[in-house]
């Protein structure tokens, strides 16, 4: 009898903005895959999807690429991207580990347990469907405009032990008094690099060949 395929470890990493995606591609050296008909890029062991601004495309984009790469890999999704901030729970250009999720339309919320402590600060998150502007009062910690349906798509595929959100403040909730460009949003992103890198690694010692990889039920 033929033994079972061992699967290999993949790190899937997902951003909305450009200015997010180019420091890590640069850091990680990912080189583009044009056969998918969306940004992507790959490396060794890793690769990036850029998903857009919104939840739009993330149920067609990221669920057709997971659908395909947890056929030959034990696949782990990273969301990483700059977020929204309670100015009194956050500081601006810190990182931090989000272990609540809710979306703020539809109020499904996501909890995600992680296997092992990192050195990093958790956080809750709600996902809305426009930038917050006025310092966001109601909301206690984080807010971004992705999360929500970053799980929803990827808890079809994976377990949620293998999802990870990592958000970067980049304001506190007040764009119409700040700007926001691309050089500071790629900046806070590049300043946490080694975090990130560290936290990808912490990660993937989770992934065992012979690890549960059927899906979260709902």
């Amino acid at each position: 009898m033929a033994g079972k395929k061992i699967k290999n470890k993949l790190q899937c990493i997902v951003t909305a903005l450009k200015a997010e995606s180019d420091p890590l591609i640069r850091f990680f050296d990912l080189s583009p895959d044009y056969s998918m008909g969306f940004p992507l890029f790959r490396g060794e062991g890793l690769m990036l999807i850029g998903v857009g601004i919104g939840k739009n495309k993330i149920s067609k984009n990221l669920g057709t690429l997971l659908k395909k790469e947890i056929k030959q890999n034990l696949v782990q999704v990273i969301n990483i991207g700059v977020a929204g901030g309670n100015p009194r729970s956050t500081k601006i250009g810190q990182c931090y580990l989000v272990n609540r999720i809710m979306d703020g339309e539809t109020n499904q919320g996501h909890e995600i347990n992680s296997l092992i402590e990192y050195d990093l600060e958790e956080k809750s998150l709600v996902t809305v469907e426009k930038g917050i502007t006025d310092g966001g009062d109601s909301y206690p910690e984080l807010v971004d405009m992705e999360a929500s349906a970053i799980c929803a798509v990827s808890r079809q595929y994976i377990p949620t032990q293998q999802l990870a959100i990592i958000k970067i403040v980049s304001d506190h909730m007040d764009l119409e008094k700040i700007d926001l460009s691309f050089k500071t949003i790629a900046g806070l992103i590049e300043h946490n690099v080694p975090i990130i890198n560290k936290f990808l690694l912490d990660f993937r010692s989770i992934l065992k060949s012979d690890h549960n990889t059927k899906p979260a039920m709902n």
